[in-house]
């Protein structure tokens, strides 16, 4: 971390061989990060920041709106799952040990003081456990119907995908779907399933996918953009 043009927002530096400019990103909950080429020198950076410190600083008042900004707590008081249509209540205790237990729609967690970072992993494991409960048998449903046989489904919490599909025809499918409604999920499945089939992204996977799914390009589409939209405590 460098010393940047206020306190409150953190700066953190990155080289990246391939870049071929400066890269800025305000990263949700870590602050400011600085990706440079190998060819400018960390020396340039009081001018980096200066030069874009009114962008940083609009970037940090977004951050600090949508519950963000470094400092902030970023444990939820509800958790909204859009494909099980269910809210879940949170309710936070001090305590000396970390645990979570669920009670009908609260979530009840125990937190040593101070301990987030035990808070959020406590939740994302919650969230598989509620995505295995839910989305395998649902996967499962899904290519019944389709007539597409596959091997066995498994949960995950990636950072990038949701989902993939082995050439053994296992399928691996994000917790963070059950933030999604239904439908969005369900083309994710079938995007998976038509790899059973077709293991790349030629013309007759999306010939196959469009006739399971005739909305994909809506569905590619919202799907791009629900990555933005996924709680922070999801994807730290």
């Amino acid at each position: 971390m460098v010393e940047g043009l206020r306190p409150d927002i953190p700066v953190y530096v990155k080289r990246n061989a391939r870049a071929k400019r400066v890269w800025l990103k305000m990263r949700a909950g870590l602050g400011l990060e600085i990706v440079l080429p190998d060819h400018v020198s960390q020396t340039e950076i009081p001018y980096i920041l200066k030069r874009h410190g009114e962008w940083i600083t609009k970037q940090h008042a977004a951050q600090w709106a949508r519950g963000e900004a470094p400092g902030q707590s970023i444990l939820p008081d509800v958790i909204s799952l859009a494909f099980l249509q269910q809210e879940y209540g949170v309710h936070i205790t001090t305590g000396s040990c970390a645990q979570l237990s669920l009670e009908q729609t609260h979530v009840q967690m125990i937190l040593p003081s101070k301990q987030e970072d035990l808070g959020t992993r406590l939740l994302q494991n919650f969230l598989k456990y509620c995505a295995r409960k839910h989305l395998i048998p649902y996967c499962q449903e899904v290519a019944q119907e389709v007539g597409i046989i596959i091997g066995r489904v498994s949960i995950r919490n990636q950072s990038t995908r949701w989902g993939s599909c082995s050439a053994q025809h296992n399928i691996s499918l994000n917790a963070k779907l059950l933030f999604l409604p239904r439908p969005l999920v369900r083309h994710v499945i079938l995007h998976e399933l038509c790899h059973v089939a077709h293991q790349n992204h030629g013309p007759q996977f999306w010939s196959a996918l469009q006739a399971l799914d005739v909305e994909t390009q809506v569905h590619d589409q919202a799907l791009r953009q629900a990555w933005d939209e996924l709680p922070l405590w999801s994807r730290v």
